[in-house]
């Protein structure tokens, strides 16, 4: 069923004419119009993509500094009271926490602890680290009090003097929660998130700008996320694109870079700061020009189509006027005129020739008709002097029969009387000699006039044609 409406559409299209061309035409600005719009769409979303990237490089660089400013300003303020500390005897200890927290509004909590005296750390897994590497490090905290758990990350300073074993550690505790408006402020789109993860792949921000300390990011079930995470945890630098939630997201990543400042720990975290940029957000506009850069592309290509095959359907009426006129002439209509042509184009020269031809063919067969009707009347004419012609020669043979049937008597009788006078018997004849004579002489009279009357019609015919043909 659909093989025969496929021919029966590819037969219309093959008769007619300004359909035919008007697909041509169509299809080949279509075609053009189409590459064009391609180009042009592929470079414009190749822009937008470039520009997404350095905004994604823009804002993580600004959320890493944000991050980095707080961090170094928690190590000055630390180091600070730290100087103080070795320089300055004192009994309170914890004086000197208090001016931590005090000289620094990131740092919500502060404890300096001492290998001498009463220390309720000594065995916490941050201060004996800390004590056994020897050097300054931030580490992960999560510190339960009164039933509310409660999130950090806390830089750990060890205090010690060259050549002695150390002191204790200062432990300044900065709030996850700081941290994650400030990573989650960071991000350049509605859509978007900012996440800062350690070297396991571990958030220390979450996406969605909570804190979950103990959160994985390979927990989530995106086979592409795993893939752009552990690029994260390698500390490679790029982007990458990733699923979740039935959204579609661009991994923008880079390690985690502290500012060189002198007499700062040169260690690093191992961290990693990522920014999933939607692409809803970086292309949302660009879908919504390209859905609407479709729709006018094939709104203009149908009207194109309607005004190419309007104009060419006008330019064309002329030939189909003409095989109209063609079809006519050759069923012998040669009457109706055909107008002459508005345009001096190639079409209009050709209407113009035709209509010379026409003319000259309703002339001709006018001609031919007049012929026709004098050969026609002829020809009657010709009919019915052969019809008289059969009719008199028909009379004529019923006259010779006539004039033969009545000679025909008188000769029998002549011949009779002839055979009785050649066997003539007085004795035994009923008539005398005298009689059959008289008789012979009287048929003989008969057939003599009527020879006479033949030859007389015959001479008198002969006279009239000779007359006619005069």
């Amino acid at each position: 069923m659909c093989l025969l409406r496929m021919l029966k559409l590819t037969e219309t299209v093959r008769r007619n004419l300004p359909l035919r061309i008007s697909l041509m035409i169509g299809s080949a600005l279509s075609l053009l119009l189409l590459v064009s719009l391609f180009i042009m769409l592929y470079f414009s979303r190749k822009a937008m993509k470039e520009d997404a990237l350095t905004k994604a490089s823009y804002s993580l660089e600004q959320a890493m500094t944000n991050v980095d400013n707080i961090l170094l300003s928690v190590e000055v303020a630390t180091g600070n009271t730290y100087c103080n500390i070795l320089v300055k005897s004192s009994d309170d200890i914890q004086m000197y926490g208090k001016k931590i927290v005090e000289s620094s509004p990131y740092i919500s909590n502060c404890i300096i602890a001492l290998e001498d005296g009463n220390n309720p750390y000594r065995n916490e897994a941050w201060y004996v680290n800390t004590l056994k590497s020897n050097t300054a490090k931030w580490i992960k905290m999560r510190i339960e009090r009164d039933s509310v758990v409660e999130q950090f990350v806390s830089f750990c300073l060890p205090i010690y003097v060259p050549g002695k074993p150390a002191l204790g550690v200062i432990r300044a505790d900065v709030s996850l929660s700081l941290l994650s408006s400030i990573i989650a402020d960071a991000k350049p789109s509605p859509n978007s998130y900012c996440a800062l993860i350690d070297g396991g792949g571990s958030f220390i921000v979450h996406p969605t700008g909570g804190f979950l300390l103990d959160f994985s990011a390979f927990k989530f079930q995106s086979k592409s996320l795993h893939h752009a995470v552990n690029a994260m945890v390698a500390g490679d630098t790029g982007y990458a694109p990733f699923d979740l939630d039935g959204h579609r997201y661009l991994l923008f990543y880079k390690p985690f870079k502290r500012a060189n400042v002198p007499n700062r720990s040169t260690g690093d975290h191992g961290w990693s700061i990522g920014l999933a940029y939607a692409e809803e957000d970086i292309f949302g506009t660009f879908t919504s020009l390209h859905n609407i850069v479709i729709i006018i592309a094939f709104v203009g290509i149908v009207l194109m189509y309607l005004h190419i095959r309007l104009i060419i359907r006008h330019r064309l009426m002329p030939l189909k006027m003409l095989t109209e006129r063609a079809e006519r002439i050759a069923k012998g209509d040669f009457k109706e005129p055909i107008p002459a042509s508005l345009h001096i184009d190639e079409i209009g020269v050709l209407q113009d020739n035709f209509r010379r031809m026409q003319k000259s063919l309703d002339v001709n067969m006018g001609q031919l008709d007049e012929l026709t009707e004098t050969i026609k009347e002829r020809s009657n004419e010709l009919q019915a002097a052969y019809k008289e012609a059969k009719k008199a020669e028909k009379m004529k043979t019923v006259f010779l029969h006539n004039m033969t049937n009545q000679m025909i008597a008188p000769a029998s009788a002549i011949a009779d009387d002839v055979s009785t006078l050649c066997n003539y018997d007085q004795a035994t004849a009923e008539k005398s000699v005298s009689q059959l004579v008289g008789n012979i002489q009287q048929n003989g009279t008969t057939i003599t006039k009527l020879l006479n009357n033949l030859i007389n019609l015959s001479v008198q015919e002969m006279d009239e044609e000779k007359g006619g043909k005069s």
